[in-house]
């Protein structure tokens, strides 16, 4: 019967190790690691069965234990708060691509718990094993991809960058986000353009991100002379229905209604269709974000673009720089959007961005 202590067995159970090396090659752990490490402090003969002895068994050096045992981590973190939003895919896989153009690593993660049913937790809570994993692998610096509603559970000591969303007042950390006072404006002056001036808005609940909108949305208004009027909503196509069904079924439903984002503005179109209110002609509907799926024929809605390419480029320069200068001031990076038209509010399709204008 065979041995089941034998190296076949073992190598089949567990991966083999820089000591099973060793022993394969008749030399020191210490040369092997050497090997890996700094080949051209060891001879050509010794590098060559050390390197024979590894392939045999199947070894591979753990690349994040030696840069750990170095340097520190060669990774910089990405973690991705949302994943049920597709602009977040986005913006880190823009982060990605400028830290690999550079020479840098970029790890994605997700450290939030979906928990939609519960009223207390809206948004989900952050998982505190990820960040204390974060902790562990001790990455360069940590680029934050939307809405932490938990900031208190981020890892401290980590160069941090905020993407799409605002960090707590005082946290020192840096961001790089959409001007939402002039996505605002350009909403506002579009829909003027098309003869509205009975507009609503839905949303501010849950992060510093829905807030500004929400008070961009209503001094805009202000400025203009008309009257804001603010359905307390949050960010989910759930929270856009229901926030839209009592729009709607009001006494006075409003000609227009700007959501947060576009999936609580999918929500709006929903609501919309169920009521048997006819979009544009009856209701015209703007989000925030310009995902994919507006673009979609089916949906086609008219939302603010914040160019999510540009901000996860800019994040991840923004993390060179503290690199560079980890005592530099931290700063905050608002980006002007642009406004896509869509058969949302304007019954013709549109060929594309516009400026502000009917």
């Amino acid at each position: 019967m065979p041995n089941s202590n034998s190296d076949g067995s073992r190598t089949a159970r567990s991966r083999p190790t820089i000591r099973d090396v060793a022993a394969a090659a008749g030399v020191s752990k210490s040369l092997v690691s050497l090997a890996f490490k700094e080949p051209q402090r060891v001879s050509e003969r010794r590098r060559e069965l050390i390197l024979r002895s590894a392939q045999s068994l199947g070894y591979q050096p753990n690349f994040l234990a030696r840069s750990l045992a170095a340097d520190g981590s060669p990774f910089v973190g990405i973690l991705v708060v949302n994943l049920h939003n597709p602009i977040f895919a986005e913006i880190a896989d823009a982060v990605r691509s400028e830290l690999d153009a550079r020479g840098e690593y970029g790890l994605i993660t997700s450290a939030t718990i979906a928990n939609d049913r519960s009223p207390t937790e809206p948004y989900g809570r952050i998982d505190s094993r990820v960040i204390a994993m974060l902790q562990d692998l001790r990455p360069k610096a940590l680029i934050v991809v939307g809405t932490v509603i938990e900031h208190e559970a981020l890892s401290s000591g980590i160069p941090t960058v905020y993407a799409s969303a605002a960090p707590s007042p005082g946290s020192g950390y840096s961001s790089v986000r959409m001007d939402d006072v002039s996505g605002i404006a350009l909403v506002l002056d579009h829909l003027q353009g098309l003869g509205h001036a009975q507009i609503a808005f839905t949303g501010g609940q849950g992060s510093a991100v829905a807030k500004s909108r929400e008070t961009a949305y209503i001094e805009a208004m202000r400025s203009r002379g008309l009257v804001p009027r603010v359905q307390s909503a949050g960010f989910s196509e759930h929270d856009g229905y229901t926030a839209a069904q009592q729009l709607l079924r009001s006494s006075t439903p409003p000609t227009a209604i700007v959501s947060v984002n576009d999936i609580s503005a999918i929500g709006v179109l929903a609501a919309a269709d169920e009521a048997g209110v006819r979009v544009p002609d009856q209701l015209a509907i703007v989000g925030f974000d310009n995902i994919s799926l507006s673009g979609l024929e089916r949906i086609s809605l008219t939302s603010v673009d914040p160019q999510n390419q540009l901000i996860g480029r800019l994040s991840a320069q923004a993390v060179f720089d503290i690199l560079a200068d980890p005592e530099a001031p931290r700063r905050e990076n608002l980006i002007t959007p642009s406004l896509v038209v869509r058969r949302s509010t304007v019954a013709k399709p549109s060929s594309g961005s516009t400026s502000p204008s009917g």
